[in-house]
């Protein structure tokens, strides 16, 4: 039975990576948007769309595993490619126009980019990893340059946030803040799993993941940090794992989720809504897709995406407006039968009521052989 959570998720996916394929010609879509729109579920026809905005240019082992918008003409997709056996991180630059791989000046090399977070197009954050060791990144708008880091390491799959003036490194034993050129690290218990941060300002963070620690219960982990200390504000008694995190305001945030692994039973999607007192569930009908990525337009929509229930078909998102869900597919990458959508990360395109979204798809390419290869989206609206 195929499971979703944490590191788990990121150590399947560099190892299916690293797995041998046969070598196919990529199905390249143009790093400008595809002109053909998908179709919205059945009874939403007129309901938005997501397009292909690039897919198939890496090599034919290739993912994205984040991104960061700052404006409509300006984003940042980080993810890896492997190159005769080696592995390669990609950071993709958005110019407003195309997608195009930053590699001057001066962006360091290492295996994998996690993780990306962005203040504006002049304050980037990037951390990565490789067998060597772990990276992060700063660019300001002229180049990249390399940032020491802090003692408590990520192990290759810390998460990354960013504000003005601050920037927090996650990991399962630390929670690291930069500011002033100087780390400060927060301990974290043994057990705890930090799967998501997100940032809305220097005094309004949130890190959430679960606790999972041999011969005791599992239970939610949600932590909000409120300018001085990390304070756990995870439902009493909730064993879902939480997986990625949305700040809309500081009295609004949303949160996906996954229930507890139980065999022969699939894991269920969960969406829970903080209104600064209290966790509500506000699930309602989404289903189909382990859900691992969720953001927001701050003015009321919300979207969800993951890994879809299954190996065919496509990329799966649900929106939340207005009070009612609906569920969306994305488009299908040309070039093959295709397989295995994931979207690992959502990102709204500044105030134009646009979406990104980041992650990969397979490509059948023999009875028993598939290709890899990154895929980005956008929304209509």
């Amino acid at each position: 039975m195929k499971t979703k959570s944490g590191m788990c998720l990121r150590i399947a996916i560099i190892a299916a990576l690293t797995a041998a394929s046969v070598t196919v010609a990529p199905a390249v879509v143009s790093v400008a948007d595809s002109a053909t729109p998908a179709a919205s579920a059945p009874g939403h026809a007129h309901g938005p769309v997501w397009r292909t905005s690039l897919a198939g240019t890496l090599s034919d082992n290739s993912a994205l595993f984040d991104i960061a918008s700052v404006g409509p003409n300006a984003a940042w997709a980080v993810g890896t490619q492997y190159v005769d056996g080696v592995g390669q991180g990609v950071i993709l630059r958005w110019n407003g126009r195309t997608w195009q791989q930053q590699s001057t000046p001066a962006v360091p090399e290492t295996g994998v980019w996690h993780a990306v977070d962005g203040v504006s197009a002049h304050d980037v954050w990037a951390y990565g990893w490789d067998q060597v060791g772990e990276t992060l990144a700063h660019y300001d708008g002229k180049r990249w340059t390399q940032t020491p880091l802090p003692d408590e390491k990520g192990y290759g799959f810390a998460k990354l946030a960013a504000v003005p003036g601050r920037a927090w490194l996650v990991s399962d034993t630390a929670i690291n803040s930069y500011a002033d050129g100087v780390w400060q690290s927060t301990p974290l218990p043994s057990g705890v799993h930090i799967n998501a941060i997100e940032a809305r300002t220097a005094h309004d963070a949130w890190a959430v993941g679960q606790f999972a620690y041999a011969g005791q219960p599992s239970r939610s982990v949600l932590l909000h940090w409120n300018g001085r200390s990390w304070t756990e504000t995870a439902p009493a008694g909730s064993a879902l794992g939480i997986t990625a995190v949305y700040q809309e305001s500081a009295r609004s945030v949303w949160v996906t989720a996954l229930t507890p692994y139980t065999e022969d039973e699939p894991q269920q999607t969960k969406v829970l809504h903080w209104n600064g007192r209290t966790w509500r569930d506000v699930t309602g009908p989404v289903d189909g897709l382990w859900a691992n990525a969720i953001t927001g337009d701050g003015k009321g929509t919300v979207w969800v995406s993951g890994d879809p229930y299954g190996y065919e078909g496509t990329a799966l998102y649900w929106r939340l407006r207005d009070g009612a869900w609906t569920s969306v597919e994305g488009d299908a990458a040309p070039g093959g039968q295709t397989q295995s959508y994931d979207i690992e990360a959502l990102a709204p395109t500044g105030r134009t009521g646009q979406f990104w979204s980041v992650g990969f798809y397979g490509l059948i390419t023999g009875e028993s052989t598939s290709a890899q290869y990154e895929l980005i989206q956008r929304s209509t609206r």
